[in-house]
């Protein structure tokens, strides 16, 4: 065995230790001033510029709604509510109102639908999406119905109604809920009265779009006050994605794939495959803004979530596009394409949370 002088011993020593601490792991502090500043490399900031653009378009058609809603209600007024003798001597004025009508509410939805999984996803801003869009109605279900009032020009206060888009104003300018209904009318001309024809109860009519403004106000004010985290933007993309069996359920129940013959007041206006769409469409961005996070710390597993997300987006847009094109689903392919739909969500979802977890961001109950 080779001997080292004593005090060439301790050199060598010495340069072993030495050499040691340069290669020692680090310490707690630096692993986490890594992780922060690889966290730091998301742009949350362009989620909520995302976030505000999408609820100032729909505030802006909202309030668009409400002045029309407005006109209708002083028309029938001048008539004394009498919604035959309106019809009667200004069809095609109450027609052209009720088709601007809905081309301002189909404007104020979708641009709703394109910021829902963020608004619905985050649990700070969750409320709104109960009141403005999801939430139901006491008469559907009273332990779950968020408690609201809604006054009406005529001194009525509707209690806990119900969401504002899909149990307040479609089924009104759609004239799906008889209640809701001034007249069945044939609005299009063509010697029938159809489906989904009607003129509007003037009270619930511009009650529920002025409420339906204000809502937007809120939740706008409430979204420039927002702070994003990424503890925010991953709970949004964990809890949302996984919502497809929910959503193709009512497009299955809904007049798209039922037709006429379905018993659904609600998502008469628009398909629901589209707000599907828009939903993922939001969820998209936000991952776009955020994936470079897990890309950096595993980038296979970013890979695996990025593609599936934008598989899924294209799975449901070419669904759509073949609706648009004429084609009519079956309530069987309905429930085939939700479960498939369902099972690549679930993997997304699943994906989404084991990136949390490698970077500690916390999902939100």
């Amino acid at each position: 065995m080779m001997k080292f002088p004593r005090n060439l011993l301790t050199l060598f020593i010495l340069s072993i230790l030495a050499l040691n601490a340069c290669a020692a792991p680090p310490t707690e502090d630096t692993t986490k001033m890594e992780s922060e500043a690889d966290l730091s490399a998301a742009d949350l900031a362009a989620v909520k510029d995302y976030a505000i653009d999408q609820a100032e378009q729909m505030t802006a058609a909202a309030a668009e709604l409400a002045a029309t809603a407005q006109s209708y209600y002083d028309l029938i007024a001048a008539y004394d509510f009498d919604y035959q003798g309106a019809w009667d001597a200004e069809s095609e004025t109450l027609a052209n109102l009720v088709a601007t009508a809905k081309a301002q509410w189909l404007t104020t939805s979708q641009h709703y639908e394109l910021n829902e999984g963020i608004v619905a996803g985050v649990p700070s801003l969750a409320y709104y999406d109960v009141w403005i869009d999801a939430g139901p109605s006491a008469a559907e279900d009273p332990a779950e119905a968020l408690a609201w009032e809604l006054p009406l020009p005529d001194g009525r206060v509707l209690e806990s109604p119900g969401n504002f888009f899909h149990h307040l104003t479609e089924p009104t300018i759609w004239a799906t809920n008889p209640g809701f209904t001034g007249l069945a009318v044939d609005l299009d001309g063509n010697g029938e009265v159809e489906f989904a024809e009607g003129l509007p109860e003037a009270n619930i009519f511009l009650g529920a779009t002025q409420g339906l403004d204000a809502a937007g106000g809120e939740m706008l004010a409430a979204i420039n006050a927002w702070e994003p985290t990424l503890s925010d933007a991953f709970t949004a993309l964990a809890v949302m994605v996984p919502t497809m069996n929910e959503y193709f359920e009512q497009w299955k129940l809904s007049s798209y794939v039922t037709g006429d013959s379905t018993a659904e007041a609600n998502f008469v206006a628009v398909s629901r495959l589209f707000d599907i769409n828009g939903i993922l469409h939001g969820l998209d961005v936000t991952y776009a803004n955020v994936g470079v996070v897990v890309e950096t710390t595993n980038p296979e597993l970013h890979a695996q979530i990025d593609t599936n997300l934008d598989s899924l987006l294209a799975y449901v847009s070419d669904l759509y596009q073949q609706e648009q094109a004429g084609k009519v689903f079956s309530a069987e392919e309905a429930d085939l394409f939700g479960t498939e739909a369902q099972e690549q969500a679930t993997a997304i979802s699943g994906q989404v949370s084991q990136a949390a977890s490698l970077l500690d961001i916390e999902i939100q109950e």
